[in-house]
């Protein structure tokens, strides 16, 4: 959230860095590191609080970030491709999600998936915990860890009028390839059942 929080409209996104954070830091950190936390008298312009729990699953569509509909409203668009990973989903929590869909399912004819984990280490894990396994049977590419398709690199490069449902960060136009593409925004368990329907859909929708 504090990559992304200038696309939602904020000039910049702090967050007070919790324990999960620490022990992450911690075992990778090569050099002295401070945690900075506001004054415990300080006073804020304005706190916003909002509830999560009924929102339905979200995506955002060409070509903003926080161009974001309900899944529910894109049950029409097919796809050409989805891209799982890369630098943002790409953990092994994500990859979990995404196999536990895919798992016993076949990528839908004419599309390419594309699997990327997000570092070397989440490949070794998700190779030691059977995941890339689920993913080839399901007919899906697995690719070292690389920013490939996100910034129009290499790996997935969408063709005019090709249209993309990615696990990545941004959907600028031309971010994916040609300037006549269109990519769509989702988390992993969306991206893995639009993946193996060929359109944007719920999880629900395969898992059921």
């Amino acid at each position: 959230m504090a990559n992304m929080a200038i696309e939602a409209g904020a000039k910049n996104g702090i967050f007070i860095p919790d324990s999960i954070t620490e022990e992450y830091v911690s075992r990778r950190a090569k050099k002295k590191y401070t945690f900075y936390d506001s004054d415990p008298d300080a006073l804020y312009s304005d706190v916003i609080k909002i509830n999560t729990d009924g929102i339905e699953l979200q995506v955002a569509c060409p070509n903003l970030p926080e161009n974001v509909k309900p899944v529910s409203e894109l049950r029409d668009v097919e796809l050409d491709q989805v891209v799982i990973g890369s630098c943002t989903n790409g953990r092994i929590e994500d990859l979990r999600i995404a196999a536990r869909i895919m798992k016993g399912q076949k990528v839908a004819k004419y599309l390419r998936c594309i699997i990327i984990p997000g570092s070397q280490k989440v490949y070794l894990e998700a190779l030691d915990e059977g995941l890339i396994e689920i993913f080839i049977k399901a007919g899906a590419v697995v690719s070292t860890p690389t920013c490939g398709p996100c910034l129009g690199g290499h790996m997935g490069i969408l063709a005019a009028g090709e249209k993309a449902l990615a696990t990545t960060n941004r959907n600028f136009v031309g971010r994916m390839g040609h300037p006549k593409s269109k990519v769509y925004l989702s988390g992993p368990a969306v991206a893995a059942a639009s993946a193996v329907k060929g359109k944007i859909v719920s999880p629900e929708e395969v898992l059921k």
